[in-house]
């Protein structure tokens, strides 16, 4: 083959290559306008699909506006209207539908068991003033050397005052032995021991006592020998007020004027010495007295779980046949919603004072330690 003719042969593959390539960079191009093309109206189809979302979501909240506007707005209680059925006590006996308020159960999350307890109470008016009252004194048990002057003035002999009555009310509906499930927390003499009741604070019901699970049962002895008589009793009945259902108070044989009284046995450490010597023997005594009616009505005893059972003192002297079962718990259960015993006022019977007398003083104790006249 010639020179000239494999020249011409190869300057027309070039050629041909060229234009190849040519073209496919054409469609290549006009692929890549295209798909921006989509891609750019893709775009602008989300964006309107975005808008319509957005206008949807907040047509429901213009809706709901605009017809909450017209509706009665309604204060939140925590009583609801139960239905029940009852029949009725003619002769027909027949069946029908009551409604009745009550407050609601509260076997829900600690949250909501709050949200309701912060609700005001519709049936007490002076619900507000009762938690001021017990506020007031949980902020002193908590920092006592922060309310000093507040622990000397009359607003403090005032609240005890008021704490004694409205705790009075609480104590007249228990029975006498009060019976209560487990878990329960039982706890010995306080004696009038602040630093006992702090040490249990800290460590039994750090979190409070309306966020600890199960009841709490003091035995009494609260007053004498300790020199905070009255801080104790003030926070153990603030805490009856605020949680009558899980907080229980037995009366031990100090919670009686013999005992609490005796000036001359006690001295400085004596009840009666720390509210004349804190308020004046006026309202002292006042103080005194009023706290002795709510030591009055106290219950004497508990059993917890139909198994254990809680007092101060020992088991009573049955008064009632010894062989029928549970026969000193109806001598107990008999004896009088108010009860001085030492001294007994004039309704109470010998008898059931000797029950009462047994449950608060006769510890359990042997011949030997009896006979020694040990100060108990």
């Amino acid at each position: 083959m010639s020179l000239s003719l494999f020249n011409h042969r190869r300057r027309s593959r070039e050629s041909t290559t060229s234009s190849i390539l040519q073209i496919t960079d054409k469609q290549t191009k006009s692929l890549l306008r295209e798909r921006d093309a989509q891609i750019t109206s893709l775009e602008k189809e989300v964006i309107a699909l975005k808008n319509k979302i957005a206008n949807l979501s907040t047509e429901p909240s213009a809706v709901a506006a605009s017809m909450g506007s017209n509706r009665k707005q309604r204060q939140l209680t925590p009583y609801g209207t139960m239905v029940r059925v009852s029949t009725s006590k003619c002769s027909a006996k027949r069946r029908q539908l009551l409604a009745e308020r009550a407050r609601m159960g509260r076997n829900a999350s600690l949250a909501t068991a709050q949200v309701l307890n912060a609700l005001p109470d519709e049936n007490d008016p002076l619900s507000s003033s009762k938690q001021l009252l017990i506020d007031r004194i949980v902020a002193m048990f908590t920092s006592p050397n922060e309310h000093v002057d507040y622990l000397k003035s009359h607003d403090f002999a005032k609240d005890l005052l008021k704490l004694n009555k409205k705790v009075r009310v609480l104590l007249e509906d228990e029975p006498r032995c009060v019976f209560l499930q487990s878990p329960a927390y039982v706890f010995g003499d306080i004696h009038g021991n602040l630093e006992d009741l702090h040490f249990f604070s800290d460590n039994v019901w750090n979190l409070g006592m309306q966020l600890t699970a199960g009841n709490f049962v003091f035995l009494g002895d609260y007053v004498d020998r300790g020199m905070s008589c009255l801080e104790c009793v003030a926070y153990l009945l603030a805490m009856k007020l605020m949680l009558p259902q899980k907080v229980f108070l037995l009366r031990g044989n100090h919670e009686t004027r013999d005992v609490n009284g005796w000036e001359e046995h006690y001295g400085a450490r004596s009840f009666i010495y720390q509210c004349r010597e804190r308020f004046g023997d006026d309202i002292g005594y006042r103080i005194w007295e009023a706290t002795n009616q709510t030591f009055d009505r106290m219950p004497l005893a508990a059993v917890i779980d139909q198994d254990i059972f809680c007092v101060h003192g020992g088991i009573p002297r049955p008064i009632s046949d010894g062989s029928v079962q549970g026969g000193r718990i109806k001598d107990i259960l008999n004896v009088p919603k108010v009860a001085g015993i030492n001294p007994p006022y004039e309704h109470e019977e010998d008898e059931y004072q000797q029950v009462a007398s047994d449950c608060i003083w006769s510890d359990p104790a042997s011949e030997d330690q009896e006979n020694r006249n040990v100060d108990e």
